[in-house]
């Protein structure tokens, strides 16, 4: 099996990612930052977030199709399926981590350029005012979710657990709700968001 992972017109089977430059998601980016933190600080997070959501995009455009494929042949190795689910997981909950973190730094008089670091139960908190203030959405809830995922990362403590952590990486455990929360948060300033991505749509 091939994968294309960029888009090119003289190969259209495959998997395609939707974005041809991470530039495409700087405008949503900057119109969704509160105004005031240091300019480096900035810039070092539009960098990162950017690039971020451009593997977020590409990350879906393998799932999906595996997960809705019915009764078809898999796409992918049931692992490589589970790992990707994982994956979005940790990159959904990265975005949601800067832009939270940077809601709570302008929100408390701080620029970021002290390098003091937000823990998850401050930046919760003005993310959810800012991308869902009447808790419509669910994104408290699908971000608990997604931050539990994210700590399967941790193998330090497996004695401790008790399941195997890649139950949790299934699709309806793990993409759906991180893909519900990015949703969510891109329907924030939504013509900023690039046209074609595919992040908007389950």
């Amino acid at each position: 099996m091939k994968f294309h992972l960029v888009k090119l017109p003289e190969h259209p089977e495959g998997y395609v990612s939707v974005s041809n430059s991470a530039a495409a998601w700087e405008s949503w980016i900057r119109k969704s930052l509160p105004a005031g933190l240091a300019q480096e600080v900035q810039k070092r997070l539009v960098s990162n977030l950017k690039h971020i959501l451009v593997a977020l995009e590409m990350k879906s455009a393998l799932i999906v199709p595996h997960a809705k494929r019915g009764q078809s042949k898999p796409l992918l190795f049931e692992p490589y399926f589970h790992m990707l689910n994982f994956e979005f997981c940790l990159g959904v909950f990265s975005v949601c981590e800067g832009m939270g973190s940077a809601l709570w730094l302008k929100e408390n008089g701080e620029d970021g350029s002290t390098s003091k670091r937000v823990s998850f139960e401050n930046w919760k908190v003005p993310l959810g005012k800012t991308f869902d203030p009447e808790s419509t959405s669910g994104l408290n809830s699908d971000i608990e979710t997604v931050r539990k995922v994210r700590d399967r990362l941790h193998q330090d403590q497996v004695g401790a657990r008790e399941n195997i952590d890649w139950h949790d990486f299934s699709y309806d455990k793990a993409y759906v709700p991180a893909a519900r929360a990015i949703r969510c948060l891109l329907r924030t300033n939504a013509k900023e968001v690039p046209k074609e991505t595919n992040l908007t749509t389950e």
